[in-house]
């Protein structure tokens, strides 16, 4: 009898605990969802040198926004200016996490570590797979 009142009380006592934890995962797809981004920085580290693609990209770039949807779907809206005139103002791409716990995502086929995902910031970098291949670190802001 006791092994049993054991087991019970273990269950009820865990059972918080993975109602914490599938809220928190349900907060990390929520808070991805809720609203658009913008890119505020991209960098590349590469055996050749360090380089910020972001400094470097046109204006017309740094005023695009990023819409994850729910659906496994991201949309990227050219914002007000569009770099070149004849480009559709959106396209839509392909996203989703890699894994339970929400600390692996693909966007577009290519996979990324999320570094941070925040009420306003999520930052995502290529994982280091090779010493020889350049890695990159991306920020978008809220």
């Amino acid at each position: 009898m006791k092994k049993n009142c054991a087991a019970i009380l273990f269950f009820f006592m865990a059972l918080p605990c993975c109602k914490e934890q599938t809220n928190a995962v349900e907060n990390k797809l929520d808070i991805l969802t809720a609203g658009t981004w913008r890119l505020t920085a991209y960098k590349v580290y590469a055996m050749t040198g360090d380089y910020d693609a972001y400094s470097t990209s046109p204006e017309c770039r740094k005023d695009d926004y990023y819409r994850f949807n729910k659906d496994g779907t991201e949309e990227i809206n050219e914002g007000p200016s569009k770099c070149n005139g004849t480009d559709p103002q959106s396209q839509i791409l392909r996203w989703k996490f890699l894994n339970n716990n929400y600390s692996r995502i693909e966007i577009n086929g290519v996979e990324y570590v999320v570094d941070r995902l925040e009420d306003n910031e999520f930052r995502i970098s290529t994982p280091y797979t090779d010493p020889y291949a350049s890695q990159k670190s991306i920020v978008y802001n809220r």
